[in-house]
């Protein structure tokens, strides 16, 4: 009797040694749902002054990527870009790339609302009548992250 037991012991402890690791196999593609458990929407604002354009890219394909992984998730993604500083250079008619324009009207296709600094519009000289279309001009974007951090946005800065 001794023995069975030891057994059905030893069987046990094997078991749950290695049951996380079998519970774990089956989920072959990360996800978040950790963080996003009991959340039906999320809000965010991305800081965007990036003036390298490479860099640009990336970083609003990771917003458009962080807004398919959220949606993809069951939850509602509500986002905006916010352009300040020298990147406003970027997003004139004659200075955006097609790959920026393409991805800017994807950005809007998904309902992300993209503002500009008209601050930053005057201090490097951009025209707003040259902007892309789709882009917001607001006052200042540090008044605009204020107030959407008040209505409970979260900050991510992209550099």
């Amino acid at each position: 009797m001794k023995r069975i037991s030891l057994v059905f012991a030893s069987a046990v402890l094997v078991f749950l040694a290695i049951a996380p690791a079998a519970i774990h196999a089956d989920s072959t593609v990360p996800d978040d749902r950790f963080a996003l458990k009991g959340l039906s929407q999320t809000r965010a604002i991305f800081d965007v002054r990036l003036a390298d354009l490479d860099k640009l890219l990336f970083n609003l394909g990771l917003v458009k990527e962080t807004w398919e992984g959220i949606s993809n998730q069951n939850v509602k993604p509500t986002m905006i870009v916010s352009l300040r500083g020298p990147a406003v250079k970027l997003f004139t008619r004659d200075q955006a790339t097609p790959e920026l324009k393409e991805l800017l009207a994807d950005l809007k296709r998904k309902g992300i609302r993209i503002e500009i600094c008209n601050v930053a519009l005057r201090v490097f000289k951009v025209d707003r009548t040259q902007l892309v279309p789709d882009i917001i001009p607001v006052g200042n974007v540090l008044t605009s992250q204020i107030a959407w951090q008040n209505k409970g946005y979260a900050l991510i800065t992209l550099s």
